[in-house]
């Protein structure tokens, strides 16, 4: 068997089962803190940060002072209504793969682990060790990434992952940058890289009004994608508000309008576009 850092750990903040949507077959997804991206659209406010987030849900405090009147990771611990809560769990890759193949039962077929995020890569190194004891157990990996990371942290994976799910959300380097904090240049070069080492790829690109839901963007973006050889799918995201809450939960400020919500029939030009075959 192999053998672990007994001192690595990794920081989730959640594990969530039974998923359809993050690679083939019936998943447990992982989702890893730390981000190097600031999404405008972020659904995971909480995966953002490589530390524990506090969250603080005023309409279930009943003022019994449990917490000393202090919002603190150590104030959520004594709370009863769980008005205070935290986002954040270390697990070393032993506590972690145990708890994972709890689920084995489910993974029929190409079911198996994805690790998201956040993004996953930045806790590279503990994703890696996983990884390793899940293949070594018999179960799948898919590895759920935005692509801002160095490549060597895909390329140490590609022989431990069943298929990458890349995030591409824009063709121009300047729009990306405006509403993500960085350029897409290293993006669409590590997704170069990886398609040529012959990994599976699916792409997954999130549609979002103000931001990528046009015609002449959707057409760049199916360009590169005709560029790669090995994509083995293609698939539009719908832009949703199921996230919101987490921000005013979070203290943090959303930035995207109401314009971020497009129509059926846009989306369904924008989608046929991209997902052509």
């Amino acid at each position: 068997m192999q053998k672990t850092d007994r001192n690595l750990t990794g920081r989730v903040f959640n594990i969530q089962r039974c998923s359809l949507h993050d690679g083939p077959g019936v998943r447990t997804t992982v989702f890893m803190k730390g981000c190097p991206l600031r999404c405008a659209w972020c659904q995971n406010p909480e995966g953002l940060s490589r530390e524990i987030s506090l969250t603080y849900d005023a309409k279930k405090c009943i003022s019994c002072g449990s917490c000393k009147g202090e919002r603190s990771s150590e104030g959520a611990l004594l709370c009863p209504t769980e008005a205070l809560s935290t986002f954040g769990k270390d697990y070393t890759p032993d506590e972690l793969v145990d708890e994972l193949c709890e689920d084995a039962d489910f993974f029929v077929g190409e079911g198996g682990v994805t690790f998201s995020g956040g993004e996953c890569l930045v806790q590279g190194d503990f994703v890696l060790e996983c990884s390793k004891m899940l293949r070594e157990r018999g179960i799948r990996v898919a590895i759920d990434t935005c692509g801002e990371v160095d490549f060597s942290r895909m390329e140490q994976l590609i022989p431990y992952t069943q298929v990458f799910l890349y995030d591409l959300k824009c063709a121009d380097p300047e729009k990306h940058r405006l509403f993500t904090g960085v350029s897409n240049e290293r993006i669409i070069k590590n997704l170069e890289r990886l398609c040529l080492s012959g990994a599976r790829v699916w792409i997954r690109v999130p549609i979002v009004g103000t931001f990528n839901a046009d015609p002449d963007e959707a057409h760049a973006i199916r360009d590169i994608l005709d560029r790669l050889s090995s994509v083995e799918k293609v698939e539009a995201l719908r832009y949703h508000e199921l996230g919101l809450h987490k921000y005013h939960l979070l203290g943090m400020n959303y930035s995207l309008s109401e314009s971020a919500n497009i129509s059926d029939a846009l989306f369904d030009q924008i989608k046929s576009i991209i997902e052509r075959r």
